[in-house]
């Protein structure tokens, strides 16, 4: 083999050497690029979780808040709501309403039910006991649809006849 033959066999193998890094490196930046991608998609699916329910709690004290107003307002108001069903919200004419029609806002369905209240001998709440007409367990609950599938948040608090 003379010595042109030689160096022309050099530089064959360099350029295939410098291909396959070539390929090499366009492996690693595509690999970097699709887990970039991934984990970009990733974090916005987890902001829209995070967005989501954020809105689902200020609905949630939106709605303990009207329950609220609804009780300053009459106690008979709430009293005169079906214990241990399904009611919803309404805002119409500057005031708030228990009602059984059901309401979406923006994709979320407020519900509300207001249970009896029973009290203890030591006039602790308790599950069995003397029934308490000054007093009820109110749930509001949030629900949406995120990927298919429901999800909830609730808020369970009490609400009493603050003026007897």
């Amino acid at each position: 083999m003379n010595k042109k033959q030689q160096n022309k066999n050099k530089i064959n193998r360099k350029r295939g050497s410098v291909l396959v890094e070539v390929l090499i490196a366009a492996f690693i930046i595509l690999i970097t690029f699709l887990i970039l991608t991934a984990t970009l998609q990733k974090s916005v699916q987890l902001a829209q979780a995070s967005l989501a329910r954020q809105q689902a709690n200020l609905l949630i004290e939106e709605g303990a808040e009207a329950v609220k107003l609804i009780r300053d307002t009459s106690w008979a108001s709430i009293t005169a709501v079906p214990t241990n069903t399904t009611e919803y919200l309404a805002f119409s004419g500057g005031t708030w309403a228990v009602t059984s029609t059901p309401t979406t806002i923006d994709g979320f369905t407020r519900t509300i039910t207001i249970a009896d209240v029973m009290r203890s001998a030591t006039d602790d709440i308790a599950g069995s006991g003397t029934l308490d007409t000054g007093t009820k367990k109110v749930t509001v609950t949030v629900s949406w649809l995120l990927k298919g599938t429901t999800q909830n948040e609730s808020l369970i608090f009490y609400v009493a006849d603050i003026a007897s």
